[in-house]
């Protein structure tokens, strides 16, 4: 998944996302500190691991988990700091990530579904005797 916000989705590369995202995280660290908050404070309020607040300041997207939750996580983040946390959560855009069909379990699937087998069609009639 990608995150970016939604002004730059027309226009932008995904450099001018990632500029875009550090500035976010900038803006969120600069009023934390401005208010005197450390991260395990910040923490402790939103109940998001320090490492991870800091890595939304700093644009290191890498160490965050899905995009949808990067997206929760700001929305907090922001609540946390007496921000409108929805309407800057609805800044960031989030974007599915491309199917895989590696990323499939086939074990998920009954014989069936996978076409491969026999038929459960006459199944009553083979337990029927059983009764």
């Amino acid at each position: 998944m990608s995150v970016f916000l939604k002004s730059s989705v027309e226009t932008s590369t995904s450099e001018d996302d990632c500029k875009q995202l550090i500035t976010l995280g900038g803006h969120l660290k600069t009023i934390r500190t401005r208010q005197g908050l450390s991260l395990k404070q910040v923490a402790q309020r939103t109940h998001i691991q320090p490492n991870q607040l800091r890595a939304i300041e700093t644009g290191n997207w890498a160490k965050l988990p899905e995009a949808v939750y990067v997206k929760g996580f700001v929305k907090r983040y922001a609540q946390a700091l007496g921000l409108d946390g929805a309407a800057i959560a609805d800044t960031v855009c989030v974007e599915p990530a491309a199917f895989n069909p590696q990323w499939v379990n086939r074990s998920d699937f009954s014989v069936r579904e996978l076409g491969a087998g026999p038929s459960l069609v006459n199944w009553w009639a083979k337990l029927t005797p059983l009764v």
